[in-house]
């Protein structure tokens, strides 16, 4: 009966009835304070509701009650990154990973920390992992190819980002990346190809038009 009344409660939730489900999910643990999925949903609603401080202890919650289930993990290293708990999250992604090291997702989310940190050499190795896990994925593509940039790894980058152009070559990012490996190789005339084929994909983008500027003028 607990999973029917659960399922009644995820669909209010996956409707953006969030109060709803809010008070479903607490009247489900009125005579089932141990369910940890949801615990689990009612951490992740109550970080979506801004109250991120009960998320995360709800969510820790489930984790008590069972830490075997990777996406309990998850929705914690993603609750602590959206209230700001940089390396909380990181080490709760890493729980994930290390609960199910086939979830490419969480590598991805792991690379994109990293790299909003700057910390690209990391980020390169999150992303490594999540393109093995799935190959065809462009973001981790692209992800691992500026990571690369930004690591020095201009082998690395130039893989990863024209593998990336072969699938999609409609993401700026991509031919950013390819401009700052040319322009590092003394290449200005294929800098300034690659750059120009950002701007042309995203003209407002002021960076992106600095480097046109100073390669058009080397």
């Amino acid at each position: 009966m607990t999973e029917t009344v659960l399922e009644q409660a995820l669909n209010l939730h996956q409707s953006g009835q969030l109060e709803e489900a809010e008070q479903a999910y607490l009247d489900i643990l009125v005579d089932d304070s141990g369910n940890a999925e949801t615990l689990k949903l009612l951490g992740v609603l109550s970080c979506q509701l801004g109250k991120f401080d009960d998320g995360i202890n709800y969510i820790e919650a489930a984790i008590e009650v069972d830490d075997t289930v990777a996406e309990y993990h998850y929705a914690l290293g993603r609750s602590y990154l959206a209230s700001g708990r940089v390396d909380d999250g990181i080490k709760a992604l890493v729980k994930a990973g290390e609960v199910d090291p086939s979830r490419a997702d969480v590598y991805g989310v792991i690379g994109d920390t990293f790299q909003n940190v700057q910390n690209f050499s990391e980020a390169l190795n999150a992303y490594e992992r999540a393109v093995a896990l799935d190959a065809f994925n462009v973001n981790y593509q692209v992800g691992a190819g500026l990571s690369a940039v930004f690591s020095g790894n201009t082998d690395k980058a130039t893989h990863y980002l024209e593998k990336a152009a072969s699938v999609n070559d409609t993401i700026p990012q991509i031919f950013y990346g390819l401009s700052l490996v040319s322009s590092a190789s003394g290449d200005t005339t294929g800098a300034l190809d690659m750059i120009s084929k950002a701007v042309k994909l995203d003209p407002d983008n002021p960076e992106y038009r600095r480097l046109s500027d100073e390669y058009a003028s080397a």
